[in-house]
């Protein structure tokens, strides 16, 4: 079994619709970008591998009394991954800390149909299903638990500059 680095850019491609969460009044959107997530490891021949995907960073918080804003993390830093439940979508995802994750995002990112608060978010059709299978190849391990339980999926976040909320 052999580590696997998921880093988080600050390479911007493309965007991303969302509203505020968990305070949705009038479900009124924002525009976030979208940045590159790159999952490098080495295959079974030792070959390095790198695969990108397209994730939201930063998201709009919003609650009864705190107005929307942008949050999420905009430090370059680094962590080791563990797969646990997250209550607030119902299903397994990667824990950063706390109460920050890598999910899965929305299929279609720009339907404006999804709320976000700083997780990083795999977005696209069947992207998130490919982003757990390649952590789990380029690990050498048989599920994302065995990943976990050894600490073989680390993510680094690159340093980027927290978005301007625009409202749309």
């Amino acid at each position: 079994m052999q580590k696997v680095i998921i880093t988080v850019t600050n390479n911007k491609v493309g965007v991303a619709k969302l509203t505020s969460y968990p305070h949705r009044p009038k479900r009124l959107k924002y525009q976030v970008p979208l940045y590159k997530v790159q999952v490098s490891g080495k295959d079974v021949l030792g070959n390095e591998i790198t695969e990108d995907f397209e994730a939201i960073r930063f998201g709009v918080k919003r609650t009864t009394t705190v107005n929307a804003h942008v949050v999420g993390l905009q430090d370059a830093q680094s962590y080791v991954l563990t797969w646990d439940y997250i209550t607030t979508m119902e299903e397994m995802a990667w824990r950063v800390y706390a109460g920050f994750f890598v999910h899965r995002g929305p299929k279609y990112p720009t339907s404006g149909n999804f709320g976000s608060i700083g997780c990083i978010e795999i977005c696209g059709v069947g992207e998130w299903d490919r982003f757990n299978n390649l952590i789990k190849e380029l690990s050498g391990s048989v599920s994302l638990e065995e990943v976990s339980n050894n600490r073989l999926a680390q993510i680094v976040y690159e340093a980027a500059v927290k978005p301007l909320l625009i409202k749309l």
